[in-house]
This record gives C-alpha cells, structure tokens and sequence, in this order.
C-alpha cells in the first residue's frame, strides 16, 4: 500500500550527462524519462533506500542513471526495439529542452546517441526517494541549481512536485503516470490530477491518438506491429519479451505473463483497493487486447528483494 504521507526525499545536487566527447559512440542514449548523472556526492546516493535491494549503479565516470518517479514515456529504445518513435522523440527531446540542453544532434548510424549538443554537462538536482530495482536513481528530476543545502530532507508538496520535470512532461501529455507504492500518496493523487487534465487537453500530446486504453482494443499479430503503437509502456516491455520469445499473436500472453510473478506479473494495487497483478490490468479476445484500467489508477509493487 502507498505510503499515507508526505514521505522524506534527498536532495541531491549535481550534473546532468548526455554526450561523452571523448567517446561518443559510447556516450548516453537519453530518452523521455531517465538521464545519467553525476552527483557532486556519491556519498549521497549510495547511502539512499534500495527498494528492492539493489546496489546503486555508478559507470566509470562517477554517473548513474536517474528514473524519473511516477511517470513513464514511451520507449525510444527497448531490446533493439521502440514504441511509436514520434511521440517516444517527443517526450525525449522536451524533457532535454526542459534540462536545458541546446541543439542536440543525434548519430545518422546510431539515432539514440548524441553527436553534439552545444552545453553539456549541465547543473541540475535529483529529490530522491531511493535506489529502483535496476540500480537506478528514482526521484523527481530539476534543471538548473538549489540554493537548498546538498543532502538536505525535503518534504515533498504539490507545488514543488509541480517544478519538476516529471509533472512538465506529463502535463504535456507525453508520458503515462506509473505509481509504485514507494511514492506518497499524496503525490500520486496529485500526478492523477495532472494526467486527468492532460487527457481532457484538446490535441493534448499522445492521448488523442493512444491505441491500446480502455476505450480501445487493438488486434497485435507480432512485434513489427507491436512498434507501431501506443500503449501503457509496462504492458510494451512485457510484449517484447514474449515475441522474443518467438511466439505469434497473443493466445499464448496471459499464461505466459502468469509464469513468472516478479519479472513479468508483477504485484500491484487495483483500483477498488484489492491486490492483483499486471494479469488484472488487460483483457484479450483472440489477438485483440485492451486494458481494463487507466494505469494511473494502479499502485505497483516495487519487485521484492533477493533471499540471499
């Protein structure tokens, strides 16, 4: 269950990365919702909660890569694939402008990787919650410095919610919000507020155009298809790893999904308070499926931490 109350964040300074010009062709692959970064104390991060008992992953540079908390764009790239690229570009590239970075060009040959960009690496600060479960840092994402102390606990409101580049985007409707029962309640509800809105936006970013919602079903025979569309980005990650899997249509999905409770079914909130899992979230009819819920009105569990 969520946690009731306004829960305690750190604040966290330091730079943001996305173009190494020593090696670019090594360098970051920015998307809609995460950013690398390095903390001017790595003290700091390393010393933050690990949800599911994962160590925080720094490279070589002292750089980690920051999860944005409560939302989730569009993938840009995801096992050699991607969603819908227009919008899964458009979150990208509004959420570096929103940093502050300037005429980013990316490769011709490898469209994930920045060429150039004219200021870089860039000041910014992290409210963090906490490590996720792939060793990234999750926390709500600001451009520019603080005058706040670095280290400090920050009690986070609405309004300060409202100054971060998670709630900008999704007031943009460029990502869907995607709550995890680490985040205080009270900005969940605040996040269901904002999307509330967005979806209400005339032309408001993807949502006029969302192909897989309660309100739409759509026939998925592979994955080419699969590229092609918008849909709740949980759902795509799951999809990818079953057509990998090599099987065609979805008859096969629900007991697939079913199989592994941690890495494919995960644990969550429903909507009227119950427990369920991803399995609850979607209904499919032959090789149409549709969600069942806006995901904004679930609560996911963060996966659980190793035995041993």
């Amino acid at each position: 269950m969520a946690r009731p109350t306004k829960s305690r964040y750190t604040l966290i300074k330091g730079k943001y990365w996305i173009y190494y010009p020593d090696m670019p062709r090594q360098g970051p692959e920015p998307d809609g919702d995460t950013v690398r970064f390095e903390p001017d104390n790595i003290d700091l991060v390393l010393d933050l909660p690990r949800f599911s008992g994962k160590r925080a992953e720094f490279n070589k540079r002292k750089n980690i890569a920051v999860r944005y908390e409560g939302i989730d764009a569009l993938e840009t790239h995801f096992r050699e694939t991607h969603q819908e690229l227009g919008f899964a570009n458009a979150a990208r590239d509004e959420n570096l402008r929103l940093l502050g970075f300037e005429n980013v060009v990316y490769s011709s040959d490898s469209p994930n990787k920045v060429q150039s960009v004219d200021n870089n690496p860039l000041p910014g600060y992290v409210i963090a919650s906490g490590i996720e479960a792939n060793g990234r840092l999750l926390g709500l994402v600001y451009a520019d410095a603080s005058d706040r102390e670095d280290g400090k606990n920050v009690f986070v409101e609405d309004a300060l919610l409202d100054q971060s580049v998670n709630a900008k985007l999704l007031r943009a409707g460029l990502c869907y919000v995607e709550p995890y029962d680490t985040m205080p309640m009270s900005l969940i509800v605040h996040l269901r507020r904002l999307i509330a809105q967005a979806r209400k936006e005339p032309g408001a970013g993807l949502w006029p155009y969302e192909d897989v919602s309660i309100g739409n079903e759509v026939v998925i025979a592979d994955l080419a298809q699969l590229e092609t569309l918008i849909i709740w980005p949980k759902l795509f990650r799951r999809l990818v790893a079953y057509f990998f899997e090599g099987h065609a249509g979805l008859e096969q999905f629900d007991d697939w999904i079913r199989q592994d409770p941690v890495h494919r079914d995960d644990s969550l909130q429903l909507p009227d308070g119950e427990k369920g899992n991803i399995h609850d979230t979607y209904s499919i009819s032959g090789d149409s499926l549709r969600l069942r819920f806006n995901p904004e009105q679930l609560i996911i569990t963060p996966d659980p931490k190793p035995l041993f």
